[in-house]
């Protein structure tokens, strides 16, 4: 009777052991969806991968529609690569866990200068002298005078803390708080800004006025809103395997 108690409590031993193994094996993948606040409208799609007991790695792909719903202002794809450090076991099947969060990425927005019909991305700074307008020339090269076209790229990274809550049905809710910065728009080419501010080629001086006042403008709106250092989210997801 003592072996039959010994062989029993051997096997559930066992077999604990080998659910418990099985629990860790059920959550490998996982998938979030969220969105942004109502001025930065976007739809986020999340997908984790289990690396460890601690460690996971994902990617956060998101579609911006643009500032207040404008197509033309910072609208686009973008894709943030992420790690993550659970502070607890993730082999507990469901249940709450903590963790830290690195993150890097690159979004392709649209150029609100574009949205102008007399837009033209190859354009060359140009001048008028003694009644002819010839092109501009810095070391025998023309001054090209937009950085970007239709789009321009911005890239970014961060790091954040969370917080993860799995039911036992396989629902994630998670959420967390972190700083990130993703680079302004930068719409002029420095050669152009370089050869305006100049005070000894003769140039209009609204020109320069506008330039300014387009520049300081963006990185104002860019720093209130898509690239505020707050970052702030809020998902929920399921178990893809659960």
């Amino acid at each position: 009777m003592k072996k039959l108690s010994i062989t029993l409590f051997s096997i559930l031993f066992t077999v604990n052991t080998f659910a418990q193994k099985n629990e860790h094996s059920e959550r490998k993948n996982s998938i979030t969806i969220g969105s942004g606040l109502p001025i930065v409208q976007k739809t986020m799609l999340q997908f984790e991968q289990e690396l460890s007991t601690n460690w996971s790695i994902g990617e956060n792909i998101s579609y911006h529609y643009g500032l207040l719903g404008s197509t033309q202002v910072w609208s686009g794809p973008k894709l943030e690569l992420l790690g993550r450090y659970y502070f607890d076991d993730q082999s507990i099947k469901y249940g709450k866990n903590w963790f830290a969060q690195i993150k890097a990425g690159a979004a392709l927005f649209t150029n609100p200068l574009a949205s102008d019909d007399n837009f033209d991305a190859n354009a060359f700074l140009q001048e008028e002298v003694s009644g002819v307008t010839q092109a501009v020339l810095v070391n025998g090269q023309r001054v090209p005078i937009f950085a970007n076209g239709n789009d321009w790229m911005t890239i970014g990274a961060g790091i954040a803390f969370g917080y993860k809550n799995i039911t036992c049905n396989g629902w994630i809710f998670e959420a967390f708080l972190g700083y990130h910065y993703w680079s302004s728009p930068n719409y002029f080419t420095e050669e152009f800004k370089n050869w305006v501010e100049d005070p000894q080629n003769i140039y209009d001086d609204n020109v320069n006025i506008t330039i300014d006042n387009i520049e300081d403008g963006t990185d104002a709106l860019w720093k209130l809103t898509y690239g505020f250092p707050v970052d702030l989210q809020i998902k929920v997801g399921k178990i893809l395997n659960w």
